[in-house]
């Protein structure tokens, strides 16, 4: 068969959107940004080996408003990435791969990993009034 011929698959056109797919893709994705946090929190590290002034340099960006907001979905994404990495566990040993499965075992990662966060950050502004 010539290379003009072969068919794409799954072609956009026919493939239907799922959230099994869309699920995946944001645990790549928070993987992605955990990877670059830590590179971030790293920066921190280093920076108070660099000195005082350093250190208070990078804790005022770290935070800042701007910065609270990132780090809540920091830990969204953190916990996303933890719960689904336990959902793939589950999936190694050949447990849940029945439609309904995934689809409730998706739903509870989603909404897990929302209520940690929330209880999370509630634990934290808590302690910081």
């Amino acid at each position: 068969m010539s290379k003009e011929k072969q068919p794409l698959s799954p072609h956009l056109s026919v493939y239907k959107w799922q959230i099994t797919n869309t699920l995946s893709i944001l645990h790549r994705f928070s993987g992605f940004i955990l990877f670059i946090v830590g590179f971030s929190l790293s920066i921190w590290i280093l920076s108070i080996s660099i000195g005082q002034e350093m250190f208070d340099a990078i804790s005022n960006v770290f935070t800042s408003p701007i910065a609270i907001a990132l780090w809540i979905l920091v830990t969204q994404a953190f916990f996303y990435h933890f719960l689904n990495g336990i959902r793939h566990l589950f999936w190694d040993i050949g447990k849940g791969f029945e439609t309904r499965e995934l689809k409730i075992s998706g739903a509870i990662v989603v909404i897990l990993s929302l209520i940690l966060t929330a209880l999370f950050w509630l634990c934290i502004f808590s302690e910081s009034n």
